[in-house]
């Protein structure tokens, strides 16, 4: 746990962007509470936690009174933790599964605070850890206690495949690249945040506008929320990858890999649903309802590639469900998680990542054929939206210069003719596949 947090601080510390270092200060939240639970746990869970099903035993069968003394202060400490709600349950569960209403994912982003994270890792959770370790090490010296770890018992294999050097000489330039990446997405992003708003605007503007005549901009809205998911999948993986590639110790580059893979599990049931009945992704909700309700051949036909390609790739982030649990909990206990995080080869998670980013600009180009085909089919009902819009950019221009306006302008311009998904492909100008050729 320990070395987990010190490594996602780290890397918090190394990012360049805002975006990259959100993207690190979620996880300290979640390995706190995760590392909280399995340590003591929640509930009805406290009777299979470490704490209360090795450690505390230890109490009768040692008779030992000093021993008795410390761990009940050490067990009075635990529990405190616990009662004073220093973990947060909420956006454990958004940073690890996301959420079909995507703003609330940035929300809890845009929340983060650097000191606040820090604060409830250092001071609060390592105060805890370094406290239980004191007590482990003085009993373990007391009773004179050795631990010989066999290699093989562990891994197969006696090295780590994270130290192989698979970069060569295109490190930096990956490095460089997933930069931008990362600073061009979080851009489209905050547009993305900013357009989900758009609706209510028009409706607190323009009071006698009609629920009719504004629906395509819902739809439309919809739409971009599926673009705002595909934006965290990119974000989220380069940040991560970032993290791998500038790590300095093996056990870094390790947990960057896990990190990946909870990524690629977690973020791709939501995108798409992993379970076979699963209606809770915004494939199901968003996407599917566009493609078959309406009677477009080609669009038809390119929503069955795209789900062909989505259906492939399910059944293969299918395989490591148990890498993905051994990534996120540790009920099975630490020697196994280490062996898993010892085996992780960089060139089979990083091409997971790959596979994944092949098939996101697939979707979105699908997403802008869905955008054009609510506009042709809604052409005569949006000649009061495209006034509507064209008041609002007359009203907007009369403010005071800024980017900001200059922004709005053209993201309202871009919805009037459809294009306003097609620009976000310039963030990919450099690298017209998506892809980061790893």
């Amino acid at each position: 746990m320990n070395i987990e947090l010190a490594s996602i601080l780290r890397a918090c510390f190394r990012a360049s962007s805002p975006a990259e270092k959100r993207y690190n200060l979620k996880w300290i939240n979640c390995v706190i509470l995760e590392g909280y639970k399995y340590l003591y746990g929640y509930g009805r869970k406290k009777k299979k936690s470490l704490w209360v099903s090795k450690i505390k035993p230890m109490v009768e069968i040692l008779k030992d009174r000093e021993f008795e003394h410390d761990f009940e202060i050490i067990e009075t400490r635990i529990i405190e933790f616990g009662k004073n709600n220093i973990t947060n349950k909420e956006y454990r569960d958004l940073s690890f599964h996301y959420d079909l209403e995507p703003l609330s994912v940035y929300n809890m982003l845009m929340e983060l605070g650097e000191e606040e994270e820090a604060q409830r890792m250092i001071s609060f959770f390592m105060g805890l850890l370094q406290e239980i370790s004191l007590f482990v090490s003085k009993y373990l010296k007391d009773y004179e206690i050795h631990v010989n770890v066999e290699p093989k018992s562990i891994s197969k294999y006696e090295f780590a495949f994270t130290d192989l050097d698979i970069f060569q000489n295109s490190k930096d330039n990956l490095y460089s690249t997933l930069k931008e990446a990362i600073q061009g997405h979080s851009q489209r992003l905050d547009e993305f945040f900013h357009l989900q708003k758009l609706p209510d605007w028009i409706i607190q503007e323009f009071k006698n506008i009609d629920s009719e005549t504004i629906a395509p901009i819902h739809k439309c809205i919809e739409i971009v929320k599926v673009a705002i998911q595909l934006t965290y999948l990119y974000i989220d993986l380069a940040s991560a990858s970032c993290a791998f590639i500038s790590s300095e110790y093996t056990i870094e580059k390790q947990l960057s890999l896990k990190q990946i893979n909870t990524i690629i599990y977690e973020g791709y049931d939501k995108l798409y649903g992993l379970s076979d009945d699963s209606e809770d992704s915004f494939w199901k909700k968003y996407v599917s309802p566009i493609a078959l309700e309406n009677k477009d051949e080609t669009i038809f036909d390119n929503f069955n590639f795209v789900e062909q390609e989505l259906q492939t790739f399910k059944l293969q982030v299918k395989t490591f469900e148990r890498q993905r649990q051994l990534s996120v909990h540790l009920d099975k206990g630490i020697v196994r998680v280490y062996s898993m995080l010892h085996n992780l080869n960089p060139i089979v998670e990083l091409h997971k990542a790959l596979q994944l980013l092949n098939i996101l600009p697939k979707i979105l180009d699908f997403l802008t054929k869905c955008f054009y085909l609510i506009q042709a089919n809604h052409e005569k009902k949006m000649a009061p939206t495209y006034e509507t819009i064209d008041n609002i950019i007359n009203l907007i221009k009369n403010v005071p210069d800024t980017q900001q306006k200059e922004n709005l302008i053209k993201i309202l311009e871009s919805i009037k003719t459809g294009d306003f998904l097609t620009t976000y492909k310039t963030i990919r100008a450099k690298n017209p596949s998506g892809n980061f050729n790893f």
